[in-house]
């Protein structure tokens, strides 16, 4: 069987939280897998591939064309990382942009966008409350195949990350110093000073070097400005014994999972077998 990930853009390119999980699914996959970017995605990939099951990551890029044909036509499934019937892909970046609450529900960009994620075979969802805010808008994704997939870390980096020393902590708290509005940097460095607390900001680290500091470092401050659907820098920090301060738009932090790094460990390494049972369901 072959499967083919569709997305925006694949680890190569951009090593952000939503493309490394991707890249752990496929790395984790027992059939033959193919990339394709949204954005090249044309009809006549889709014929030459038939009998092939597809995974859409973000697919913002693809054409509304193309998101008709697989809804009516082809057996797909998705990976929701935020919030795709927004036209900011989170809820809370209006109010961020000065404008009023989200109402991006009621465009005909947003209704396709949930269509197609009720369409799928299944849709695998970063977290329960970000599950919740989609069937708050749209409940009849009520009725969708849906199963928390969670943040997906390959055993690989789970075998360095249980290696790492966090023996030797130092008294700084890591503050992720990303442009991103989501983010939220200026408001945990004024948190960070409001508290007396020893930050440093961090940017653009290799990976390595990024768990090595947090092994070494006291805490994680982290309060996103809008909803956060399964940050992987908050998993990071707490397999690496960091204290962490949060907020409620970690959206992932009250999950049972997430109480106890055993059992954080445990959930995690089986994750992508998760996705990959439930896809050998449909095809």
């Amino acid at each position: 069987m072959k499967v083919i990930f569709v997305s925006d853009m694949f680890a190569e390119r951009y090593a952000g939280g939503a493309e490394l999980t991707t890249e752990a699914l496929i790395q984790a996959s027992p059939h033959e897998v193919e990339k394709i970017q949204s954005a090249d995605l044309r009809k006549t990939h889709v014929d030459a591939n038939p009998d092939t099951f597809w995974v859409f990551g973000n697919f913002g890029d693809m054409s509304q064309e193309l998101r008709h044909h697989f809804i009516k036509n082809e057996k797909y499934a998705v990976l929701e990382y935020d919030y795709k019937f927004c036209k900011f892909r989170n809820p809370s970046l209006h109010e961020l942009a000065g404008e009023a609450g989200c109402e991006c529900e009621k465009n005909f960009t947003g209704k396709l966008n949930s269509l197609f994620v009720h369409k799928a075979k299944a849709t695998f969802w970063m977290s329960e409350a970000q599950k919740n805010m989609h069937m708050s808008k749209f409940p009849f994704l009520e009725k969708s195949n849906n199963i928390i997939l969670s943040s997906i870390f390959g055993d690989d980096v789970l075998d360095k990350i249980a290696e790492m020393d966090t023996s030797n902590k130092n008294e700084k708290w890591i503050i992720l110093n990303s442009p991103s509005l989501i983010k939220n940097v200026k408001g945990s460095v004024l948190f960070a000073e409001d508290h007396n607390l020893e930050y440093e900001l961090v940017w653009r680290l290799e990976y390595d070097e990024l768990l090595k500091k947090l092994a070494e470092s006291k805490g994680l401050l982290f309060l996103p400005g809008g909803e956060d659907t399964c940050p992987r820098l908050v998993i990071e920090a707490k397999l690496l014994d960091c204290e962490i301060i949060m907020n409620e738009k970690v959206q992932h932090k009250d999950e049972e999972w997430f109480q106890d790094k055993e059992a954080m460990i445990k959930y995690l390494r089986e994750r992508p077998s998760v996705f990959w049972k439930e896809i050998e369901k449909h095809v």
